[in-house]
Parts: C-alpha cells; structure tokens; sequence
C-alpha cells in the first residue's frame, strides 16, 4: 500500500444514495482506500462499485486501490436484507457473499475482506476462516476480522493459517479504547483501523489535549482526533466524510504531518498526552 493509503481509509457507510458519488469523488480527492461491505443495513456495496468504476473510468489506476470489504454473518443482518441464501452451509453462505462482493465493486480481487462481525459460536469463526483462506491470494489479497474482543482474536490468529492483517474496531470508552488489543496487533504486525470515534467519545472531543493539536495544525477537532490516533502507531483511520473539501484537507494535513519527521517530533508531547488521557478514561 502506498503512504496515503496506509493512514486514512475511505469509509462508505451509511451514504445511501449519495454512495457513488462520494465514492468517486473520494477518489478524486486523493484516497486510495475504500472500505465497504455486503451488509445492505449500513452500506450499499453496488453504488460503491458503481463510485470505484466511474473513478477507474476517469484515469485511476486499479492497482493504485486498495478497496476493503466484508463478510458479514447471517445473525448480524437484519432478517429483510441478508444478501445471500441464509439457509445454507457457513461456506456456501461465504463463497456466495464473496462473489456477490467481487460483482457489487465490479473488480477480479479484493485488496482485503473482513470478518465483519464473530459467528454467535466462537467455532464457527474458524470455519468460516478456512473458506476465507481458499479466496487467497487470487481473489483476495488478504484477509481481517472486525469487532473482535482479544480473546476471540487470539484464538483465530492461534488456528488460522494465513494470519489475519487487520483488525477494526469501535475505538472508544466502552472497550477501553482496545489497548489490549493494539498491544496484540502491535506484537504481530496487524494493522489496527479505527472507526466509531468522533460520535461517541465527547470526554477527548473536549479535551483540552485535542483543542492543543487542532491550533497547532489549524484544522478542526475532528482532524486532530484523527491525528493522534495515527500518532498511536501501526494504526489506520476510517474517514467518512461527505466534504469534499475536508476530503482534500484531511489527506494534506495528514500527508504533511506524517510525511515530516520534524512536525512528528514537535506533537510528540501531544501523542504521549493523548496516551495519559485513553488510559484515564478507560479505568
């Protein structure tokens, strides 16, 4: 993956009509990332598609893509939008999804599918992951959960042959912002890609620590929220922003900041504070 694409991940959920354009016009702007998923209750994989395709029409490269998608298990769907036969075996189930997927984005591989959710029966993440396995490296580049506890990450990565390369989940008070997660990614070189921050974590959106960052790099809180958590390390950002122009600023900021190694050095302080205030708030 490139620079860029490494940091900060177009998100496409809950875009409803509008997820084709502001695909395309992600793209555009300067992400190379897209995350999406064969789940019709938050995201609509086809417009996605249609949204990569009119880019690729407009000049990008393919290969200059990293587009991301998921399967997501029968019990998390709701009962009107399963877009696969839910009456059939766990990897029936996948392989179906999975081509579904590859047709929705309208592409011969996928840069990276998730496990969207854990099965109800921690077993049955298993199953499902040797079905995943098969699709790599042809038609899947490589592979991730999302919304795993440590535990259930644990016990996949101890069984699984091709090891998973991402995990994503909620970053926020509720699960102690994953430190024991990250640590666990941190030791084995996963990728950690957060979302579910900026609506629910009002204690560090009035931080004084996020007002300190915002005025030194003269963005918005929200970019600055963002900032500090790619500072953690080894981390990616799901950004889903429906402005074009915060698109190109978040892109620049971000390229500026961690494309410098002296203006890394000047928020060290602030990295280092942000770190004291997630493991304040999360005893």
């Amino acid at each position: 993956m490139g620079f860029k694409t490494s940091l900060l991940l177009y998100g496409t959920a809950w875009k409803g009509d509008k997820t084709a354009h502001l695909t395309e016009t992600a793209i555009l702007s300067g992400f190379t990332c897209v995350d999406t998923a064969n789940y019709p209750t938050a995201y609509d994989e086809q417009r996605t598609g249609d949204g990569i395709a009119a880019a690729l029409a407009s000049g990008t490269k393919r290969s200059d893509l990293f587009i991301q998608s998921k399967f997501t298990p029968v019990w998390a769907h709701a009962k009107d939008k399963i877009p696969f036969n839910p009456h059939q075996s766990i990897e029936g189930q996948i392989v179906e999804s999975v081509q579904q997927s590859l047709e929705h984005l309208q592409v011969d591989y996928l840069d990276s599918l998730l496990l969207h959710v854990p099965f109800e029966d921690d077993n049955d993440n298993l199953i499902a992951w040797r079905v995943l396995e098969t699709f790599v490296p042809h038609r899947i580049r490589s592979l991730g959960v999302s919304n795993f506890s440590l535990s259930q990450l644990r016990e996949l990565y101890a069984c699984a042959r091709i090891k998973p390369t991402i995990v994503q989940n909620r970053f926020y008070k509720e699960t102690r912002y994953d430190f024991d997660v990250r640590e666990f990614c941190a030791e084995h070189g996963i990728t950690y890609q957060a979302y579910w921050m900026l609506r629910h974590n009002p204690e560090i959106m009035a931080s004084s620590v996020l007002s300190t960052v915002a005025v030194k790099l003269s963005v918005e809180k929200e970019l600055a929220f963002y900032i500090l958590i790619l500072g953690l390390g080894g981390t990616q950002v799901l950004n889903g922003t429906t402005d074009q122009g915060r698109m190109v600023q978040d892109l620049k900021t971000v390229g500026e900041v961690f494309g410098n190694e002296a203006r890394l050095r000047e928020l060290q302080p602030d990295i280092d504070e942000f770190r004291r205030l997630l493991a304040k708030l999360s005893t």
